[in-house]
C-alpha cells in the first residue's frame, strides 16, 4: 500500500525551454496582415466615396426642397420633408451597418492571420524543443538566441502570404 507521503509527492516538471516571439511585430508586418490592411483601406475609401455622394445628393435635395417651400401646399413640403429625413436616417443606417461589416471582416481575416501564426509558433517552437513560448512585450530581458521572431515571420510569410477579407456589398436604400 503506498504511503501518504509518495502519494503526495509532484510528479516530476521538465526544465522550461523558452522561445520568445513577437507577436506585435508580425502582425504588423506579416505578408498577410499588411494584405488585410492594404484590402481594408482600398474598401474604406471606396465606401466612403458612395456616403460622400449619398450626402451630397441629401444636401442638394435639401437645398431643392428649401427653395420649394413657398411653392409648395404645407403638406406636399411636410410629406417631402419626411421623405427627405427617412433617407437620412436610412444612410446614417447604412453607414453604421457598414461600418459593423468592415469591422467584422476585418476582425475575421486578423482572427485567421492568428490562427496561422499560432501554428507556425508551435512548429518552430517544437523544431527548436521548447516547451514555452513567451510574448516578447511580457519579457524584461531576453537573450537574442530565445527570440524566434525571424523565423515565425519567415514562415508565416511562405504559409500565408496574403489573405482576402470579405468585401460588404450593401447598397444605401433610398
Amino acid at each position: 500500500m503506498p504511503s501518504i507521503a509518495s502519494a503526495e509527492t509532484p510528479a516530476k516538471m521538465p526544465a522550461p525551454v523558452i522561445a520568445i516571439v513577437d507577436m506585435q511585430r508580425i502582425l504588423q508586418e506579416s505578408s498577410a496582415s499588411k494584405s488585410v490592411q492594404k484590402q481594408l483601406e482600398a474598401q474604406r475609401s471606396k465606401f466612403q466615396n458612395e456616403i460622400e455622394k449619398e450626402e451630397n445628393s441629401l444636401r442638394q435635395a435639401e437645398q431643392t426642397l428649401s427653395k420649394q417651400r413657398t411653392q409648395l401646399s404645407a403638406q406636399d413640403y411636410s410629406d417631402r420633408e419626411q421623405q427627405l429625413r427617412q433617407r437620412f436616417s436610412a444612410v446614417e443606417n447604412h453607414v453604421q451597418s457598414r461600418r459593423k461589416v468592415l469591422d467584422k471582416s476585418y476582425a475575421d481575416a486578423m482572427n485567421a492571420v492568428r490562427e496561422a501564426l499560432l501554428d507556425v509558433v508551435s512548429s518552430v517552437a517544437r523544431e527548436r524543443g521548447a516547451n514555452l513560448v513567451i510574448v516578447k512585450q511580457q519579457a524584461l530581458w531576453t537573450d537574442q538566441p530565445l527570440d524566434i521572431t525571424d523565423v515565425v515571420l519567415q514562415r508565416l510569410d511562405e504559409k500565408m502570404p496574403k489573405i482576402d477579407i470579405a468585401t460588404p456589398t450593401m447598397k444605401p436604400e433610398k
